[in-house]
């Protein structure tokens, strides 16, 4: 039993400090942002949703909230791992932009429905809603 629970430790330091290899790189970026994008549009049709007045307040801020939480999990993910090639860091760089802008945006719009600030809440939904686009754009260029 020890010997198992050992063995087990030992490979998750291993794949800790195992040297990353180009196609796990690009597996966690498509991953992160595939998660962010589906964070993104949930963020975005909440606040829709509020805007219309047809949310409740402790829904929006749970949906923001996880959304919020998503996005941060998708950017650690990313900046997490060492860039093994230079079209993995390409990959990262097109990506970690939009990923930051999400979760930029994300935050605004739980200000905008916390403050009731209805115009700030709006254009976070735009933001949301092309940010989304390009994050669904960089995912199809990474299958």
């Amino acid at each position: 039993m020890l010997i198992g629970l050992g063995a087990v430790l030992l490979a998750v330091v291993l794949a800790g400090v195992w040297p990353q290899t180009p196609g796990g790189f690009r597996s966690t970026v498509e991953t992160s942002v595939q998660d962010a994008v589906s964070a993104v549009g949930t963020a975005r049709l909440a606040g829709q949703t509020a805007l219309r007045g047809r949310a409740f307040g402790a829904y929006e801020s749970t949906v923001l909230d996880d959304a919020r939480k998503s996005v941060a999990t998708a950017i650690s993910d990313i900046v997490d791992l060492q860039v093994p090639d230079e079209t993995s860091r390409q990959s990262r760089d097109q990506v970690l932009p939009l990923l930051q802008d999400s979760a930029r945006l994300i935050g605004d719009l739980g200000t905008g429905l916390d403050e009731d600030d209805r115009a700030g809440a709006s254009a976070a939904v735009d933001g949301l809603g092309t940010v989304g686009e390009k994050l669904t754009t960089a995912l199809e260029g990474l299958r």
